[in-house]
This record gives C-alpha cells, structure tokens and sequence, in this order.
C-alpha cells in the first residue's frame, strides 16, 4: 500500500513522470479525474460556471470556474449558488475524494494540494517537480508543438490558476518546499531520470518503515 502526490509547475513534466511512475508501480493514477469527480459531486456544469464567472467579481466564483473550465472539460449537472459562496464545501468534497483515493492505496494522486490534503497520511510521498521559468518554457514547447511565446502565455496562465487555488483554499505558497518530501528540477533531470529518483525515494521510505516496526 502507497500514496504518491504529485504536484508540478507548467512545462515541469510532473504529469509524464506520474504517469510513468504508475505504470512502472502498476497503481492506479489519478489526475483529471479528481477535479472530475469533484464536479459531479458538486454538480458544478462548465457552462454555468463560466455565465456565473462572467457575473461576478468574487475571486472565489473566478478561481472554480477556472479550475472547473481547465481541469474538468466534462463535468455534468447544476450548479448550485452557495458553492460560490462557501469555498468550504469545494474544498472538504475535494479533500473527501482525495482521502478516499488515498485510503484505497497504491495510486499517484497529481494535483489539487494533494501533499496538504493528505499531511501525514501514512505511507504517502509528496513529490513536487518544478525548474526555471526559461527552461520550463521550452520544454512545454518541444513537448507540446508550441512557440516560445504560446508556452509562455501558458505558462502564466496555468502556474497562477494553481497557485491562487492552494492560497485560497489552504493559504499556502505550492512552491514551499516544506510542503514536499522532495522537489525535483525536472528541466535539468530526465524525465526517465526523475521516475528512478522518486521510486527509490518510495523504497527508502518503505525500509524505514519497516525498520521501525522492527
């Protein structure tokens, strides 16, 4: 049994070493459908969050509808308004389909503060993936067929949805290394090179375990 969060700055690569990283485990791996599920269990439909986004000026009503747009692009339902108005409930539905994914084991969990939202879970590593804003910046565009420009942009875009999400919801910076086991320049390591670190980090911390209940 093992929990693996991942969070990743744009063009860091941190979703292609989960992936890879599930495979190599054989866990299951859960990205997009946790802000998915989060969604439906709200029924927060995308096109009345964007209307309700448009009305409104609340930071709260544009950082959902931001998140809903970019991460859950198949969302069904209605909406209901007090989820724009008590960011409680957004945050204990997500934490509750976190924990739940957690609580079945061997899965790599990307996103949504999963290493705050699961602080302390037993047997979990908090793995954060980042590296310079140039050298980020190029590697979205070779990997994604984009200009420099187009990855920059996205790169702004992306970088501060992620970031307002933790600070809203949790009041934390997601670029705090303390929120991590480790944090890995993915621009500098290989991608191949990184998969080797965190699964030796998840032994490491497996003998650990075991020692002490030795």
């Amino acid at each position: 049994m093992g929990v693996i969060t991942v969070s990743s700055s744009f063009g860091s690569g941190g979703s292609v070493v989960a992936s890879r990283l599930a495979d190599r485990l054989g866990w299951s791996l859960h990205n997009r459908a946790i802000p998915e599920e989060v969604a439906s269990r709200l029924s927060v439909p995308l096109d009345a969050a964007v209307a309700h986004d448009e009305a409104s000026d609340t930071r709260i009503g544009q950082l959902l509808a931001r998140f809903s747009v970019h991460l859950a692009s198949q969302a069904p339902g209605i909406i209901p308004p007090e989820t724009f108005l008590d960011p409680a409930a957004f945050r204990e539905n997500s934490e509750s389909i976190i924990r739940r994914i957690a609580d079945a084991g061997n899965t790599v969990i990307v996103g949504r503060a999963g290493a705050i939202a699961l602080h302390g879970f037993p047997g979990a590593l908090h793995v954060r993936f980042d590296g310079s804003r140039e050298s980020r910046i190029l590697q979205a565009a070779a990997a994604l067929g984009l200009t420099t420009d187009e990855a920059a942009k996205r790169l702004a875009t992306t970088d501060r949805a992620r970031s307002l999400y933790v600070k809203q919801f949790y009041g934390r910076d997601w670029a705090d290394p303390s929120l991590y086991h480790m944090v890995l320049d993915s621009t500098e390591l290989s991608l191949d090179s990184c998969v080797e670190i965190v699964l030796a980090a998840l032994e490491g911390g497996r003998q650990v375990s075991r020692h002490r209940l030795a």
